[in-house]
């Protein structure tokens, strides 16, 4: 006996064999014959059989294996050759156990009738691609099951009178092998209810030679339908599928068929029966034969598998309308526009570019109202620095009367005396002369006097910008506040570094120093008199700006309140408005400079500025 791991692996290897053994005993091979009228590479009998093979081995769970047997009736249909054929076939498959036998078209079915037994005994024939009108009164016995077609005529040409309503001839093209008359006898006998009304002309014996020239110069008001041409009048064989192509590339009107392989070589469209379809539909009825799944008796069933469908291309040639179609129609082989290509990468980029275009729009707008608010703040800034220059010249007014007083007192002086002068006779003309001068001289003292009043006065609506030496500013804000220094007893010094280019402008740089000359007078107010004392230096700071420093000898700033003195209405003065160093902040920012404050090093406070310089200027007058 055997025990242990070696029983257990055969009991495996035993168990794996019968799997093997049900599996192929399962999975059986079936074989199926294809049996064509005519060749199988034809375009149509391709579509079917392409259709057929796909269907059917997806459907199965069978090994199929499938033979193609072609009749080429079109170029061998003699009765001799058809016996041949029957003694080549059951040699050729003597030996061979078939299953099921599929005739395609009528032809082919003709032919299993007569010899099928002889050829695939035991063997289920099952047809495809006949039309039930070519049965007649024939009864099909028990094993013959197969797929109906319904060939249909008169909706392609129904179609075409919508589409062509003056169309007044109808013609019909056809060949002359045996499936070519079959198809035009069904033609003939539908066409027949519209002959009250149309005339039709049957072209079908004519070589296609001749047929070619009569289409070119057909009548107006015309349309062709097409059926099939194996062969024409002269006996030569053709592929259906050159020969429309050759009709309609020629013919001078639109052409309309009735099969859907015909679309794309130049029919404009029409009621097209479809062959891949109805392969389909023959391969699901082999299946369910070679399944055993099949009825007693005999199984025939009727597809429609009929499509309306036109060529864009043609459409375009003859100037239909895609209004005047049926409203079921399919339109095929139309020319791929930029939008049916990239419709989504269309769509993706009109989002982004509209998604953009609010953006900009946003910033636009943004950007009107950012400049609209600075313009607004320009006007406002300018409007305080023009009141504190108001105030300014308002506090140093009195300053200014008494300074303008001295000339002109001297003037009324001078006046009294060369009034005594002129009285005298003869009058002391070079006494008069010297009186004069010294007028002259008063009144234009007194002319400086009121220019540096009026320019501190001076309203700007415009923050212009030019370029100037910076000891100029220095020196006329120096000329306003000296009557006041004099007033009050305290005297400037002013340590100047030189020559100093800047570009800004000349009316605020001025009223920033009154701002800080005066508020250091104020903060030296309370020291005795011979310790009064405020001094201006200018400097080079950085190779790149000046520096402005107003020293005082005042008690100095909290260090608490010097992160405080620039800010608006901050004050420590019972007069004071706390807006004169906050807009001393703002011109100097305006002049992309920096303020600050500091205390000194000994006493008081320092109040300094920068101002970035003029490079040009300033290396020129350096090098002076």
């Amino acid at each position: 006996m055997i025990a242990g791991p070696a029983a257990l692996k055969l009991t495996l290897c035993i168990a794996l064999t019968y799997w093997l053994l049900c599996v192929s005993a399962a999975a059986a091979t079936r074989h199926v014959v294809l049996l064509f009228d005519e060749r199988p590479e034809l375009p149509g009998m391709a579509m079917l059989e392409a259709e057929f093979v796909r269907t059917l081995t997806s459907d199965s769970a069978d090994r199929i294996e499938i033979y193609r047997e072609a009749m080429d009736l079109s170029r061998f249909g003699s009765d001799t050759y058809r016996t041949h054929l029957r003694d080549f076939l059951r040699a050729k498959y003597a030996d061979k156990k078939i299953d099921a036998a599929v005739a395609i078209i009528s032809p082919a079915l003709d032919f299993l009738l007569k010899h099928g037994d002889e050829i695939f005994p035991g063997a289920q024939i099952v047809f495809c691609g006949i039309d039930r009108r070519e049965l007649g009164d024939r009864l099909l016995p028990s094993h013959i099951a197969g797929v109906f077609v319904k060939r249909q005529f008169s909706p392609s040409l129904e179609i075409a009178l919508k589409i062509h309503p003056l169309t007044e001839h109808v013609v019909v093209v056809a060949g002359t092998s045996e499936f070519d008359r079959r198809l035009l006898d069904q033609a003939r006998e539908e066409l027949r209810s519209y002959e009250h009304r149309l005339h039709f002309s049957y072209l079908t014996s004519l070589p296609l030679t001749k047929l070619l020239d009569q289409l070119s110069r057909l009548p107006p008001q015309s349309v062709i339908l097409f059926t099939t041409l194996f062969q024409d009048g002269a006996g030569e064989t053709f592929v259906p599928h050159d020969v429309v192509e050759r009709v309609s590339s020629i013919a001078n009107a639109p052409v309309y068929g009735f099969l859907d392989q015909y679309l794309g070589r130049g029919i404009v469209g029409g009621s097209l029966y479809s062959v891949s379809a109805h392969g389909a539909e023959a391969a699901k009825l082999v299946s369910q034969v070679l399944a055993g799944t099949k009825p007693s008796g005999s199984l025939v069933v009727d597809v429609q598998t009929d499509l309306v469908q036109f060529d864009w291309r043609q459409l375009q040639r003859w100037g239909i309308s895609k209004v005047s179609l049926p409203a079921n129609a399919e339109i095929r082989f139309r020319a791929p526009n930029l939008w049916n290509q990239y419709r989504w990468y269309i769509l993706i980029g009109l989002s982004a570019l509209l998604a953009e275009a609010a953006i900009i729009a946003g910033l636009v707008v943004e950007r009107y109202r950012r400049r609209a608010a600075e313009r607004l703040s320009h006007l406002r800034t300018l409007e305080a620095i023009h009141l504190n220059r108001s105030a300014t010249a308002s506090a140093l007014s009195g300053s200014v009367a008494h300074e303008l007083g001295q000339p002109l007192t001297a003037i009324m002086n001078y006046a009294a005396a060369a009034d005594v002068l002129l009285s005298r006779n003869p009058p002391d003309v070079p006494v008069l002369t010297k009186i004069m001068k010294e007028i002259q001289k008063s009144g234009g003292l007194s002319i400086q006097i009121i220019s540096h009043l009026r320019n501190l006065l001076r309203r700007t609506d415009e923050l212009e910008f030019n370029e100037f030496d910076f000891n100029e500013v220095v020196d006329a804000a120096l000329d306003i506040l000296r009557p006041e220094a004099l007033r009050r007893g305290v005297p400037i010094v002013v340590l100047n570094h030189g020559p100093m280019a800047i570009r800004g402008n000349q009316v605020h740089l001025e009223q920033v120093i009154l701002n800080l000359v005066l508020n250091a007078m104020d903060a030296v107010s309370s020291c005795p008199p011979d310790q009064r004392r405020v001094e201006l230096c200018t400097s080079i700071r950085n190779e790149a700006d000046l520096e402005l420093s107003v020293l005082d000898t005042g008690p100095g700033i909290a260090e608490e309140r010097l992160q405080n003195v620039f800010d608006t209405f901050y004050t420590t003065k019972k007069e004071g408005t706390g807006l004169g160093l906050s807009i001393s902040r703002t011109i100097i920012q305006n002049h992309r400079g920096e303020i600050w404050a500091e205390n000194g090093n000994e006493s008081g406070a320092v109040f300094k500025f920068t101002l970035p310089l003029a490079r040009p200027l300033a290396v020129g007058l350096e090098q002076k």
